[in-house]
């Protein structure tokens, strides 16, 4: 979702530097938010540190630009690392920097640092704008190289990432996924996949495949509904040896192994109202199963440390989002049930 909002605040709001007749531009987006998780739990391991309310603000500044059938992007990042061994400072990245190139009107092939074909199209059946059921997919990567296609109703894309990262910064292996989907007035239906190759050893992932289905259905101009799932086998490492001391004894190098699968799954079903021309409802009801949590695996976590949801979650998110113009957002959301927070509040500026 908030990808999604980001593009529609570059394609609207971008400001023209210049713009050719013969098809060149070069344009300056951005966005600009702050809000954040009020209670959240830190026994759901989504966030850095154990607080009443995580910070969540965030902001981003681009190019991008087009010289006859080549296109290119440069964008930066500041956003807070509050993710699971985030550092939980403010700090500023490089979130894309690529080169693509129309092969034809409607196929497209591009190089860089970008996110990955599965990226924009994971969540695709939810509408609610945080808190949904993770899939886990590589999201933007290094050293991909991705297709982009259009065939009437149909969009189809593949990438591939050479050494991919975790957001922490572990090794992944490399990286293929993909979706196919079709599109229409009435319904939206994406099924995606995804593969790596594993860490060998680095980290504690192995090899992995993910499969995904997001579905939207527009019942009225008002109402939509949408449901998503996903099915993830993940090899992780059950083990680890030390390796290596630095002289100083700051840095410690592990071997990791006997990598076992563990399965992942979620599904949800979500659905958008609105009632007022600047005014909008959101809702969905969400299911997530993880192996680890089952003490009754093999793999899963000891009865001694078993999580307090047990071996799934279910919960239910509320939101109220207000668009008093084009490019600006202000969002809130109410959580129940085992969700990793009560709430979450947004507001967003896009040019």
């Amino acid at each position: 979702m908030a990808l999604s909002t980001l593009f529609i605040g570059v394609s609207s709001q971008a400001t023209t530097i210049y713009d050719k007749d013969n098809g060149d531009y070069l344009k300056l987006y951005g966005e600009v938010g702050v809000g954040g998780h009020f209670r959240p739990d830190y026994e759901f391991s989504e966030f850095f540190e154990d607080k009443s309310y995580i910070d969540d603000s965030f902001a981003t500044i681009g190019i991008k630009g087009a010289m006859q059938d080549v296109y290119y992007r440069l964008e930066v990042d500041y956003e807070r690392e509050n993710w699971k061994y985030g550092s939980g400072d403010m700090v500023l990245a490089i979130d894309k920097i690529f080169i693509g190139y129309h092969m034809t009107k409607n196929h497209a092939i591009e190089f860089g640092l970008t996110d990955t074909a599965l990226d924009d199209y994971d969540k695709f059946g939810d509408f609610t704008l945080d808190t949904t059921v993770e899939t886990g997919e590589a999201g933007d990567q290094a050293n991909t190289v991705k297709y982009e296609g259009q065939w009437s109703y149909f969009k189809a894309g593949v990438s591939y990432s050479y050494n991919s990262e975790s957001s922490s910064g572990a090794s992944l292996g490399d990286v293929i996924n993909g979706y196919f989907g079709y599109f229409s007035d009435i319904v939206d239906v994406v099924a995606g996949a995804e593969t790596r190759t594993g860490s060998e050893g680095e980290s504690k992932y192995g090899e992995q495949t993910l499969f995904t289905l997001g579905v939207r259905g527009y019942i009225t101009d008002e109402l939509a509904i949408g449901f998503n799932a996903y099915l993830e086998n993940e090899d992780i490492a059950q083990s680890e040896t030390l390796t290596d001391i630095s002289q100083d004894f700051d840095t410690y190098t592990y071997a990791f192994n006997d990598y076992q699968t563990l399965q992942n799954k979620g599904a949800l079903i979500s659905a958008s109202y609105t009632f007022r021309p600047k005014w909008e409802l959101t809702g969905s009801a969400n299911l997530e199963e993880y192996e680890v949590w089952d003490i009754n695996s093999a793999y899963g976590v000891s009865p001694d440390d078993e999580y307090s949801w047990g071996k799934e979650r279910t919960w239910a998110t509320l939101g109220l989002n207000f668009k008093p113009s084009q490019s600006v957002l202000m969002a809130v959301e109410a959580n129940f049930g085992e969700a990793a927070q009560d709430a979450y509040a947004y507001a967003r500026v896009y040019f």
